[in-house]
């Protein structure tokens, strides 16, 4: 075996890339880890964006609950109880508002 790990052998070319690329992936690794720790603003960019989203439903549901309360006061204005009656009959007090 002590043969097998002098320079030129495949066993010491195989553990030396393999050595290689780990110790190269670590510093990718720690380059992008760092990259993104320092210098990276996309996830602000987004976060704002998702606020901007989020304040634009709220102001959309907003508007369209008070479109339908209009729409409901419409209704109720125009109400008529006693067209609910019978004819000739009594008018029910769960009819009236």
């Amino acid at each position: 075996i002590p043969g097998d790990l002098q320079p030129g052998t495949f066993v010491y070319s195989l553990g030396f890339g393999a050595a290689a690329g780990a110790a190269l992936g670590g510093l990718e690794y720690g380059y992008r880890h760092i990259h993104i720790m320092l210098w990276d603003t996309e996830r602000e960019k987004l976060q704002s964006r998702m606020r901007y989203l989020e304040k634009q439903v709220v102001f959309n549901k907003e508007q369209e609950a008070e479109g339908k309360a209009h729409y409901l006061a419409s209704l109720a204005q125009e109400y008529d109880p006693v067209a609910t009656r019978m004819p000739a009959g009594k008018l029910d007090d769960k009819m009236r508002l």
